[in-house]
Formats: structure tokens, sequence, C-alpha cells
């Protein structure tokens, strides 16, 4: 591969690693009721909303 490419494929991943960290307290607020089963799978949900808005940050520029 080119080393072009591993240096494109490495900003990418680093900006997904710093969005999900933006959107970790956001996540984090559905701790304090977790023990509630609808709100654990929320929680979930959410995440994966998240993480999935994490990988496509380079549209929100």
């Amino acid at each position: 591969m080119s080393i072009w490419l591993w240096v494109a494929l490495c900003a990418y991943l680093i900006g997904v690693g710093i969005e999900w960290q933006r959107f970790q307290p956001e996540i984090k607020e559905y701790d304090e009721y977790s023990n509630f089963p609808v709100v654990w799978v929320t929680q979930q949900v959410v995440a994966c909303g998240y993480l999935f808005r994490a990988f496509v940050w380079f549209y929100d520029l």
C-alpha cells in the first residue's frame, strides 16, 4: 500500500477517536439510570448512533 494511503487512514482513525471522545459526556448522561432495562437499551442505541456519527466526522467539516 502507498504511504499516503496509510497517512490518510491514520488521519481518519485519529479523527474518529477525537469525535468519539467528544461524544462521551453525552453518552454518560444515561449512566445514572442504568439499572432500568429500557434506559440501558436507549443508552446502547444512542452510543451506536454517536459511533456512526464519529465514523462520518468528515461530513461535518
